[in-house]
């Protein structure tokens, strides 16, 4: 069985995952910066970025690493300081990972890691991305662009490193979730925009199963988007939670102009989005449970 070290796992997914991979037996270890988000049953190991300092003994028996950090990209709104945030919290706990790993010859197999559609950029479209579409022009292709740079780095250590697109994750406590459903069970409309963008999406228990399935098939590596089959724009959606709570759609849209007054370019993450294809880990076998609402 796999022994397994998460970066980044006291988050929505990092705390479902964990959970999901003990449960299945294997073994599983954490580093944290903060022993208050130590999680129980688990081993957790203390890692400071900035100071490029990891608790060596994280590694004993490790083979496998997903790294799961970043800084919410929709938690402030994007000044000049927070995009900077935004790419380090990503890059630099890459970088040390990697250092780390390949200056002490560590045996490590397999290295996933997270991207997300956001690849492709915010940009409404009747382009169906796939795995092989070009990089988009903005802040948030730029950013998952060179965060995946940073985690093929392992390739040179003879790693095989899986990273995975994801689209928004869907789940009680995942932050679109919370965003959205308090709106609807007042009976206020959450759609913004013209409500046509597409929101390309994936269940937490699909999410979490792909990665058992990417750690059991070792042939498995390269980019795949993690995204369910159906595509969803902002209006289906809010017509799904407004009618799964009885309730009519008795106010408009927010407009552009409204969430770009709060957000600035931010909004463009919410008023923007494309349709994007799983085929590509579907052919590989992967079988979604929740492929529909």
């Amino acid at each position: 069985m796999k022994n397994i070290l998460i970066a980044g796992g006291t988050g929505f997914l990092g705390k479902y995952l964990v959970s999901f991979l003990v449960d299945r037996g294997y073994e599983v270890k954490l580093l944290t910066r903060n022993e208050n988000n130590a999680v129980k049953n688990v081993s957790s190991y203390e890692w400071n970025i900035e100071k490029s300092f990891i608790d060596k003994k994280a590694f004993e028996g490790v083979d496998t690493i997903i790294n799961l950090t970043g800084a919410a990209i929709g938690e402030k709104r994007w000044t000049k300081k927070r995009k900077q945030e935004l790419l380090d919290s990503r890059l630099k706990s890459i970088n040390l990972l990697y250092r780390y790993v390949s200056g002490n010859n560590l045996p490590i197999q397999t290295f996933i890691s997270s991207s997300a559609v956001g690849f492709y950029g915010a940009v409404a479209t009747n382009e169906i991305f796939t795995e092989e579409s070009a990089e988009g022009n903005d802040f948030l292709s730029d950013i998952c662009k060179q965060w995946e740079g940073a985690a093929q780095q392992f390739e040179s250590i003879g790693a095989r490193v899986v990273i995975l697109r994801k689209g928004v994750i869907m789940g009680k406590d995942s932050f679109f979730y919370k965003k959205t459903v308090p709106l609807a069970k007042l009976g206020i409309n959450p759609a913004v925009g013209d409500g046509n963008q597409y929101i390309p999406w994936i269940d937490i228990r699909d999410l979490v199963n792909l990665y058992d399935f990417i750690i059991k098939y070792p042939q498995i590596e390269g980019v795949f988007n993690a995204v369910s089959s159906q595509h969803l724009t902002m209006n289906e959606w809010a017509e799904i939670l407004l009618r799964n709570f009885k309730k009519r759609k008795l106010t408009p849209n927010v407009p552009d102009f409204v969430l770009k007054l709060i957000f600035g370019e931010m909004a463009n993450m919410f008023l923007k989005g494309s349709r994007v294809s799983n085929r590509k880990i579907k052919e590989l076998g992967f079988q979604f449970s929740f492929d529909k609402l």
